[in-house]
């Protein structure tokens, strides 16, 4: 059998087609875009950590974007109810004439800032100077705050029982400072000693009421928040329980203007009926009056059978008290209880 001789030339050309070589430039080029495992890994961490970084600055943003998105729309919807106010007061005294019978103006108010006086003595500055200074500062706000509101109650001739013709001219006579600085004064000749008196009265007409569930003269000498707190006492009372209840100091004209039975702390006022038309009757002001009541008062309780009923409560004690009354300058009503303020 012959073996066909095959060249050693032919076998190489024959290997050299199967398997090309690559040259050294290819297999330098091939290196540089082949990438290695750790290079691709390195790569996919830092482009997580890249991407994790990204989201947490896109989520930050995003909440700053939606609190600046809240407070423009606290401060669009502010502005759009304070608008819609205006435009509800403009309304209304453009149509108040429309409706002679009813009140624009008596809308529900809240209690003007009357303010109780702190204690002030001069001991106080070297033993707490720090409250010393804030309680010398209080005092001299709510100072300032009375005077003014003084002012503008004389202007407006709004003093209840005083006929005084107050012209500007009267601010330059020392006279007209000391009514409008001292609204604590206990003088008979003060523009708030009537006011005074009328408190005391009606204190007293409450107090007497309330002993005896009389829910109508509540109902007149209160307004409508006050009279459902004082009703609320009337009617959680025992059914048969009698109760008489009196004052034991002296509240006389003599000794009301002497003593300190009865003492307008704080006074505010504001022109509320802001019509055109001045009001028919009265002024545009509300007055509201803190009066701090001090008396020794006793509470007697009885069954209906005449028993008293033995109680702490029934003994003579001292009561002090701090009222807020009203004045609507446009009603011809007396000085309502609004509110108590406690210290």
């Amino acid at each position: 059998m012959t073996v066909p001789c095959v060249s050693f030339r032919s076998q190489l050309k024959k290997r050299c087609l199967l398997y090309p070589q690559r040259s050294f430039s290819a297999l330098k080029s091939a290196t540089r875009t082949a990438t290695p495992p750790s290079t691709s890994k390195a790569s996919t961490t830092s482009g997580q950590a890249s991407a994790t970084t990204s989201s947490n600055a896109s989520r930050k943003s995003s909440i700053k974007t939606k609190k600046k998105a809240k407070k423009a729309l606290a401060a669009t919807d502010s502005t759009e109810a304070q608008l819609k106010q205006i435009e509800s007061m403009m309304n209304m005294a453009n149509t108040s004439n429309l409706f002679p019978t009813m009140d624009m103006w008596g809308t529900k108010l809240v209690t003007l800032d009357v303010e109780i006086p702190r204690d002030a003595s001069l001991r106080m500055l070297f033993t707490n100077p720090s409250a010393f200074w804030h309680a010398t500062q209080h005092n001299f706000s709510n100072w300032l705050k009375n005077t003014f509101s003084m002012y503008t109650i004389a202007k407006a001739r709004a003093f209840t029982g005083v006929n005084h013709d107050f012209r500007f001219s009267h601010l330059f006579l020392p006279r007209t400072w000391r009514q409008l600085g001292n609204v604590t004064s206990h003088s008979s000749a003060s523009w708030l000693a009537p006011i005074r008196r009328i408190a005391m009265d009606n204190y007293l007409a409450i107090g007497r009421a309330i002993a005896d569930k009389d829910e109508a003269t509540l109902k007149a000498l209160t307004t409508a928040d006050h009279a459902t707190k004082v009703n609320k006492i009337v009617r959680t009372r025992k059914p048969g329980e009698v109760w008489q209840w009196k004052v034991l100091s002296d509240v006389s004209d003599k000794a009301l203007f002497q003593e300190k039975s009865s003492t307008i702390v704080s006074i505010r006022s504001g022109e509320v009926y802001v019509a055109k038309e001045p009001p028919k009757r009265g002024n545009r002001l509300v007055i509201h009056a803190l009066v701090k009541f001090e008396t020794t008062q006793e509470l007697k309780v009885f069954t209906k059978q005449g028993q008293p009923v033995v109680a702490k409560s029934t003994e003579p004690h001292n009561v002090v008290e701090y009222l807020v009354l009203e004045k609507v300058g446009w009603y011809d009503n007396t000085w309502q209880v609004r509110d108590q303020i406690y210290k």
